[in-house]
């Protein structure tokens, strides 16, 4: 249809892709010769004319355009016949009312549509769903409203609310044990062998799959405070990538990632970016590293991922047992994320029979119910099977789900953004009405109606407040949400492990020194401040990274259910040992040192426990959680404020325009009357846009 358009038509309407049309296909001949270059001759006749009333159509451009789309519709489901509607498009040449151009385009169109239908049918063209076509529809009004804004004053905002859906993702996140088809399933999904084959990363822990018309890749890289962490320190060659990300061509990425290089160990993370069909559809893969990693940073880094994601696919190999390791890992991965959608993937499919498969599936469900994990959707799969070509790999029918899951009119997420673009385009299009109704009554001097308008600036500004008023308790009630008693309790139970270590340490370490005859009690200390040290600031990033995580939770709420606000949380890497510092809270490692080394003298061990428990009852250390969460909540409050107060300013500039606008009658200048009529054809065109919103 769109390609039918694009050839014939400069500017393509506002259209029912649904529509079909069947009558005479000599009638039909005529209105599918109609384009954008004979559109004035065509309308000017009687009889062309008498052909649009007789079906039902008025004699503008858009009729005619629907009906081409109804013609083509009637094509695809043989409706008319394809040989007539050639033959009486040829007599139209005949006559010279078309020329041989156009009619071999026509011809040529026609006769590739059957071919076109069966190409693929999987393309973007052949899926009708509810996010594409209420999307097609809010952005053939956002353009409307672009061409009709002469001065720009809406424009942007009207670009800025569909590009923000065009930025619109839809997360994916492929989790599974090492070996459970991850990377063959992913080729199967995209249509090509793109992973497992050289540029398969051998180190990097997570893969992002993205969209793009020409293929690359980034390499992102560890900064130097995750280095510290991961105990790595890269060489000098590749000192100037610490903490960057660096753009490279495909066919590179083997020399970053490969286990024989050196930089291999510094790469965080990988972005491939591909032109393949699944990604166009603004879905975003992460594939995830084995579950079994043990890595710290790693496993935060893709818990931060698997936080953004909106469907978790777990793989499990068909022809093993489901284990408790990856009941655990779902589990974990669903709390505290927005992950709307589990999903379980049998892979290597091909590997039972039918009946077999039907009772591990029967048997995986069972232990995840016994787990409460419900509502699990299941699926086999052979990518084998799918890249053999044949029809029962499963792949499809997984793959018509995500569409459906992630497009189909039971999608919040998909509802949510559909819904903010749509009231986005109705503020505009409203104030863009309302500027348009002010200037008529500028023009015709109603100031009485003029006084109105200021009232619903008043009555908006009003309902701005009532707006924050709700931001601020839906901030309140996500907030408390955060339990801090949890958070402080969990704390205090890393530092008994805490205490626990070091006693075991300092004790082994004591008996080790008498049996070598020695007694280094410097050494001792050093265990017992280096000890504390690094295990109260690595409880206490812990405890930030769960705080930020439950922050995050909020934020995504709000960004949701308030369109404008745009608040973003800072995630960046926190200095535990500064903000301490800032806090004017320093240990007192001397006391606990000579409590331990007395104790030991007296070969008392309870009291080297009781001492480490009495160091670590200090306030500042038991309170941290506590103290720590309200440090990032007034910081995500204060950002919050300063978003409110430029939704605050806005309204008081729409005031003053409105303002300035009654101080600028003219009714004496000379064009008073076009731009009145232009006013009032404008007022119709903008009233008619408000009628699309509401169908949309």
């Amino acid at each position: 249809m769109c390609e039918f358009l694009d050839q014939f038509w400069k500017h393509k309407l506002f259209l029912d892709k649904e529509k079909v049309i069947i009558a005479d296909e000599r009638i039909l001949a005529v209105l599918v010769c109609a384009d954008e270059e004979n559109f004035d001759r065509f309308i000017a006749l009687s009889e062309f004319r008498q052909i649009l009333h007789s079906l039902g159509l008025r004699a503008d451009v858009f009729s005619i355009q629907s009906a081409q789309i109804g013609i083509i519709n009637a094509l695809k489901n043989a409706k008319i016949s394809k040989q007539k509607l050639l033959k009486n498009i040829k007599l139209i040449k005949d006559e010279n009312i078309i020329s041989n151009e156009k009619f071999i385009k026509l011809e040529n169109f026609i006769n590739n549509l059957s071919q076109e239908l069966n190409f693929n049918h999987q393309t973007s063209e052949s899926k009708h769903d509810f996010f594409h076509d209420k999307i097609e529809k809010l952005n053939e009004i956002s353009k409307i409203i672009t061409d009709l804004d002469k001065d720009g004053f809406f424009t942007q905002r009207a670009q800025n609310a569909t590009q923000k859906i065009k930025e619109l993702k839809f997360n994916v996140a492929l989790t599974g044990v090492i070996n459970s088809g991850k990377s063959s399933l992913l080729n199967a999904l995209l249509g090509e062998k793109l992973l497992g084959t050289s540029n398969v990363p051998e180190t990097v822990n997570l893969t992002i799959l993205k969209h793009a018309k020409e293929p690359y890749a980034n390499v992102n890289f560890w900064n130097e405070e995750e280095l510290k962490q991961l105990e790595i320190t890269p060489d000098n060659e590749h000192l100037n990538l610490v903490g960057s990300s660096k753009k490279i061509k495909k066919e590179e990425l083997k020399n970053y990632t490969s286990a024989k290089t050196k930089i291999s160990q510094t790469v965080k993370s990988v972005e491939l970016y591909e032109n393949l069909e699944l990604l166009r559809d603004n879905i975003c893969i992460i594939d995830t590293p084995g579950i079994d990693d043990a890595v710290f940073l790693r496993e935060e880094l893709v818990r931060r991922f698997m936080s953004e994601c909106d469907l978790m696919v777990h793989l499990m190999n068909a022809s093993q047992s489901t284990t408790q390791k990856d009941v655990e890992f779902i589990k974990n991965s669903l709390k505290n994320s927005h992950i709307v959608c589990l999903v379980v993937v049998l892979t290597h499919a091909d590997l039972l029979s039918q009946k077999e498969l039907s009772e591990v599936i029967e048997y995986t469900k069972k232990s995840m119910e016994k787990e409460g994990l419900r509502d699990v959707k299941f699926f086999s799969v052979s990518s084998k099977r799918y890249f053999e070509g044949k029809d029962d790999s499963g792949v499809s029918e997984f793959k018509e789900y995500l569409y459906e899951t992630f497009f189909g009119e039971d999608n919040d997420k998909s509802k949510l953004s559909i819904n903010a673009y749509k009231m986005e385009l109705g503020a505009v299009a409203d104030e863009f009405l309302r500027q348009c109704k002010t200037q008529l009554l500028t023009l015709n001097g109603s100031n009485l109606e003029l006084n109105k308008n200021l009232n619903d600036i008043k009555e908006q500004k009003l309902a701005l407040q009532n707006e924050i008023k709700n931001i601020n308790e839906t901030v309140k009630f996500e907030l408390d949400k955060i339990d801090v008693d949890s958070l402080n309790s969990q704390f205090l139970l890393t530092l008994k492990g805490l205490a626990n270590t070091i006693k075991d340490k300092v004790i082994n370490e004591n008996a080790y020194q008498k049996r070598q005859g020695k007694s280094d009690e410097k050494r001792i200390n050093y265990i017992i401040q280096s000890a504390l040290n690094d295990g109260i600031l690595n409880a206490a990033r812990l405890s930030r990274n769960e705080i930020l995580r439950q922050i995050t939770s909020c934020t995504d709420t709000l960004n949701l259910n308030f369109n404008d606000l745009n608040i973003k949380v800072d995630s960046k890497i926190f200095n535990i040992g500064e903000y301490l510092s800032k806090q004017n809270i320093v240990f007192d490692y001397v006391k606990i040192c000579t409590d331990i080394s007395k104790s030991l003298k007296q070969k008392d061990q309870s009291g080297v426990l009781s001492a480490l428990d009495e160091f670590l009852k200090d306030k500042n250390i038991i309170n941290f959680a506590k103290n720590l969460a309200i440090f990032e909540r007034e910081k995500f409050q204060a950002q919050l404020d300063e978003n409110l107060k430029t939704k605050q300013e806005k309204l008081s500039q729409n005031e003053k325009i409105l303002s300035l606008e009654l101080k600028n009658l003219n009714k004496t200048s000379e064009e008073f009357n076009e731009k009145l009529n232009q006013t009032i054809k404008l007022e119709a065109e903008l009233e008619g846009i408000m009628k699309r919103l509401k169908d949309a």
